[in-house]
């Protein structure tokens, strides 16, 4: 017997963070929701827009987040190579417009 998915697939098309961005606009999205569309998957039992709500709780602020170093990501339990680095490459050109 097949499992029914807990991840955001199962969620109403309007609902999901990439199709209300698409949609809405940036703009409409919670950070929890822009960080969980750069993670792109959760983890087992986490989906992404929980897994992100996580780590931007870890860190106090979506600043914070933006100025951890690579090692304090890493020490997250739940985050892995890829997620950290599409994290800090999304930073790093945000405070590249910035500049």
């Amino acid at each position: 017997m097949k499992k029914k998915s807990k991840g955001i697939v199962a969620w109403a098309e309007g609902e999901r963070p990439r199709e209300r961005l698409l949609r809405l606009g940036a703009q409409s999205l919670t950070n929890a929701e822009l960080v969980a569309i750069l993670f792109r998957i959760g983890i087992r039992g986490t989906n992404a827009v929980e897994l992100a709500r996580q780590t931007l709780k870890k860190f106090g602020s979506l600043r914070a987040l933006a100025e951890a170093p690579v090692s304090a990501l890493l020490d997250i339990k739940d985050l892995k190579g890829a997620k950290v680095a599409q994290l800090v490459a999304a930073m790093e050109l945000a405070r590249r417009v910035s500049s």
